[in-house]
């Protein structure tokens, strides 16, 4: 990617997050998430830590502001089981880190993969309802 293409695409991604909803952060959240931990696999299996380094630290700080953003009050029960959850996601991709596990990366995107779902299935007219 020329460094041309890379502003552009930066500039278009920073445009769509500041046009996009509480809902559709969210959701972007998760898939670049999820993103990142994929290429973290990937840099493993080619000896690329540094790589690996990069994407998992954003991946942890990415689940940081998941956690941030959980709203106790109204979400009860279901906020302290995703805050949790997130808690037990940072400190497996720590492991993973620091062993050089593809394993315990699936075994996180396992774990993520069904919130993503539940975010994704909320339904249009209720996603401006949606406290998290």
């Amino acid at each position: 990617m020329t460094h041309a293409s890379l502003k552009k695409y930066q500039q278009t991604t920073k445009s769509t997050a500041q046009q996009a909803s509480p809902y559709q952060l969210v959701a972007m959240l998760f898939q670049k998430l999820l993103g990142n931990i994929a290429t973290a696999k990937g840099a493993i299996s080619q000896s690329n830590f540094e790589k690996k380094g990069t994407e998992l630290s954003n991946a942890i700080a990415i689940i940081g502001v998941l956690e941030g953003s959980l709203d106790f009050k109204q979400g009860g029960e279901v906020s302290e089981n995703l805050a949790a959850l997130y808690r037990f996601c940072s400190e497996q991709l720590l492991v993973a880190s620091t062993n050089n596990d593809p394993a315990k990366l699936e075994e996180v995107i396992q774990i993520l993969l069904p919130i993503k779902a539940g975010w994704d299935s909320i339904p249009l007219e209720t996603q401006g309802q949606v406290s998290f």
